[in-house]
C-alpha cells in the first residue's frame, strides 16, 4: 500500500511537472509576442518554441490516452504474421544512424498488429537515441511452439542498475535533460510495457553502463503457421 501510494504521488508530481514545463515556455513566448513590436528573428524564435512545446503537449496527451485505453479495454488479439508487422515497421522508422537491423520472419504471433508495431517502433527509437551513430541496434527473434521472444539490442550508453526497476514507470526518465531535448516525456517505455501485458506477454530489460541495453519482449504464439494463416486469408 505504501509503495502504491508513493507511485501515485510520483505520477501526479511528474505529470504536473511535465505540464508545467511546456506551459511556462508557451506563456512566456506568447507574452513576448503580445508585448509589442518585436524583430522578425525574435518572432520566429517565439513561434518555434510555442510550436515545439505544443507538439510535446499533443504527444503527451496522446500517450496518456493510449495508456488509459489499454488499461480500460484490452485489445482484440488475432493470429498475425510477424513479417507483416516488421514490414510496417520498416516503413515507419525514420532515416538516420544507427540504422536498425530487422530480421525476416515467417513466425505468427497473437497480437493487435498496430499496437505491436507501435511497441517495437518505440523500443527501437529509444535504442537509437541512446546509441552513437557508429553503434549497433538490432532486433533478434527466438521462436518456440508456445512463445515468441523479440529482443531489441543496442550498444549505447546503458542504464544504471538502480534505475532498471523503475524504468517502465510512467514519466520516469533516467536522464531527464537528454530525454526532453529529444522530445521524450517518460511515457514510451511505460506504454511498451502495457502493450506487452495487454498481449499476455512480458517486457524485461537488461543493461550495462557503457555497453548497451537489451529489451526482451515475450509473447504467446498461436497454434498456426504463417503458411496456414495465409491460406485462410481472402484473396
Amino acid at each position: 500500500l505504501q509503495q502504491n501510494a508513493r507511485q501515485k504521488d510520483d505520477f501526479v508530481a511528474a505529470f504536473t511537472h511535465e505540464l508545467k514545463t511546456p506551459m511556462t515556455s508557451i506563456l512566456g513566448f506568447a507574452d513576448i509576442l503580445r508585448s509589442g513590436e518585436v524583430s522578425p528573428a525574435t518572432r520566429r524564435t517565439a513561434a518555434d518554441y510555442i510550436y515545439h512545446e505544443s507538439k510535446r503537449l499533443e504527444a503527451l496527451s496522446g500517450n496518456l490516452l493510449a495508456l488509459m485505453g489499454l488499461e480500460q479495454q484490452p485489445p482484440q488479439l488475432e493470429a498475425v504474421p510477424l513479417g507483416r508487422v516488421l514490414q510496417s515497421l520498416r516503413r515507419a522508422l525514420p532515416q538516420g544512424s544507427p540504422v536498425p537491423t530487422l530480421p525476416r520472419s515467417d513466425a505468427v504471433v497473437l497480437a493487435q498488429p498496430e499496437l505491436l508495431c507501435d511497441m517495437l517502433y518505440n523500443l527501437i527509437q529509444n535504442a537509437r537515441k541512446a546509441t552513437p551513430a557508429d553503434g549497433k541496434v538490432e532486433v533478434l527473434l527466438d521462436e518456440t511452439p508456445t512463445r515468441l521472444t523479440i529482443r531489441v539490442q543496442d550498444t549505447g550508453c546503458g542504464i544504471p542498475p538502480q534505475e532498471l526497476a523503475r524504468i517502465t514507470e510512467p514519466f520516469y526518465m533516467v536522464d531527464k535533460s537528454r530525454s526532453r531535448r529529444q522530445g521524450g516525456s517518460g511515457l514510451g517505455l511505460a506504454l511498451c510495457s502495457r502493450i506487452a501485458q495487454a498481449h499476455g506477454g512480458t517486457l524485461a530489460m537488461e543493461s550495462e553502463l557503457g555497453k548497451g541495453t537489451t529489451v526482451t519482449v515475450t509473447l504467446p504464439a498461436p497454434n498456426q503457421t504463417a503458411a496456414e494463416l495465409a491460406q485462410e486469408e481472402p484473396v
